[in-house]
């Protein structure tokens, strides 16, 4: 390959966020059950931003734990000292902090922290709150989880209050703020310059491309060549006849392929790097073929227990409301063997971390066969990834996981059994989905999930994880699980009444 073009480039500081207002807090009484939740979410739900101005928070305490509070906050510091006398005043602080916008339906975390959910703070989506009120001795609800400034704000005022031991992680946004407060507290774990490398698409392509492995072309266009060109299009213009149309633009902190657009002239290309963050770009050769993921556990720059899958379609199928899918690959399928010996190259590039899933995905080359390296994530992937996963293995790797990370047991040997298994995401579509026929599934369905009330109006998928359905499948072959997942596509169509 050609030698790729990019600026010198220092790795960013972790986001610094200012403003937004604070709200009351409210107390849920410890004995509430939990609510129950009538629809099924996604393993990896999409983040959804609420407005701008929505950026309040509440906590869920243990009876007697504080009142209803309004007015105006005092600042960091009076925070932290309230709270260093409400758990110093028990007579310990709780030491681990979890960091989880999913429900508890999904991830039910007072189960998975069996023996040490009294040493537990949550910190989690409001929606989602309700669901481990009781569990916890503090449960702490925010708005605008995914982009707001209250998830880091709050963390760090739980660890200035003293006695955090552990910070624990689910998903993508949390990667660095869990890393950046390990960093500034001394909690154990992975750093902030460790992480990095994971969710910096452009760090990430230079660590494994001076390794050896094909990486596509790589431009990061925010090196301007006039006064009026702050968003480098000149260079940009210039990286896509070096290497052919039409090229990948991307978020590089970017994930559930938000933002991933295959563009094919130089006027659309122009017109979409200006329209976006010129820190937060990256330009990539297209490389055509299909795209196959590699999911499992890492540690210390090897690779534990890796599992093999191919995608039906591909993670940019949802711009055109077709369903995405995966099927798990034949142990014996010579395909399976190359990219678990490529997920051993790409990790040993990386990075070393404490035990951690990973989310690697390849691109295979039409042209050659030759595997491309296209991303990982130091993280469970999306989808219904974690039914599979449990379902080929017997251990739940979210749960390994988030007990990894608590420094709590969790099953040393992970195991596939024969049996493969796949999922499938059907998309919304534009207009108004006004209903969803009952439907007794076939019996190679494991689960099969509803994620939407009915009627519901959409404009369309907006991420690679947006669904209404989602089926998970089991097959003997590989091939197997592609033709029932293609079968569960049909069925979709049966019993979803779009207007």
């Amino acid at each position: 390959m050609g030698p790729h073009s990019f600026r010198d480039h220092r790795p960013a500081r972790a986001p610094r966020r200012r403003g937004a207002d604070r709200g009351g807090c409210r107390r849920i009484p410890h004995h509430r059950a939990r609510m129950d939740l009538v629809r099924q979410h996604d393993v990896l739900p999409v983040p959804r931003v609420g407005p701008a101005d929505s950026r309040r928070f509440r906590r869920a305490e243990e009876p007697g734990q504080g009142h209803h509070r309004r007015g105006a906050r005092n600042g960091a510091a009076a925070r932290a000292g309230r709270l260093r006398r409400r758990f110093h005043g028990r007579g310990r602080a709780v030491g681990i902090v979890v960091l989880n916008r999913l429900p508890a339906s999904v991830t039910p975390l007072a189960e998975w922290l069996d023996g040490a959910a009294g040493d537990v703070q949550l910190i989690t989506s409001t929606a989602a709150a309700e669901g481990y009120a009781g569990s916890f001795p503090t449960v702490i609800g925010v708005d605008d989880y995914s982009a707001g400034p209250d998830v880091p704000r709050v963390l760090d005022e739980l660890c200035a209050a003293g006695g955090v031991e552990r910070i624990v992680h689910l998903t993508e946004e949390d990667v660095l703020r869990a890393a950046a407060a390990r960093d500034r507290y001394g909690v154990p774990g992975q750093s902030y310059g460790d992480a990095l490398p994971y969710r910096d698409k452009l760090l990430m392509k230079r660590r494994v491309s001076a390794s050896g492995i094909r990486v596509p072309a790589f431009h990061a266009p925010n090196t301007p060549t006039s006064s009026d060109d702050r968003h480098g299009s000149d260079a940009v213009l210039r990286f896509a006849d070096e290497y052919g149309w039409p090229v990948v633009v991307k978020p590089r902190l970017g994930y559930a392929s938000t933002g991933v657009r295959v563009v094919r002239t130089p006027a659309d290309l122009v017109a979409d790097i200006r329209a976006r963050d010129a820190d937060d770009v990256l330009v990539e050769e297209f490389i055509p073929g299909p795209v196959c993921h590699v999911d499992g556990f890492c540690a210390n720059g090897k690779v534990l227990f890796a599992c093999p899958s191919r995608y039906v379609n591909d993670c940019l199928a949802f711009h055109d409301s077709v369903p995405l899918g995966s099927a798990q690959l034949d142990p014996g399928d010579p395909l399976a063997a190359e990219l678990t010996d490529f997920t051993r190259a790409v990790v040993a590039a990386l990075p070393p971390t404490d035990r951690s899933p990973f989310h690697l995905e390849v691109i295979v080359d039409e042209r050659t066969g030759e595997l491309v390296f296209c991303e990982i994530a130091c993280r469970l992937g999306g989808g219904h990834m974690m039914e599979t996963l449990t379902l080929r293995t017997g251990v739940n790797p979210a749960r390994a996981s988030v007990r990894d990370q608590a420094g709590l047991p969790s099953p040393a040997v992970i195991t596939p059994g024969r049996t493969l298994y796949g999922w499938i995401l059907i998309p919304p579509r534009p207009g108004t989905l006004a209903g969803i026929a009952e439907l007794s599934p076939p019996p190679f369905v494991r689960h099969f999930h509803v994620k939407t009330p009915c009627p519901r109006t959409f404009t369309g998928a907006s991420t690679s994880v947006d669904s209404v359905l989602g089926f998970v499948v089991e097959g003997a072959t590989s091939d197997e699980v592609a033709r029932r997942l293609a079968e569960c596509a049909e069925i979709a169509e049966t019993i979803l009444k779009w207007e």
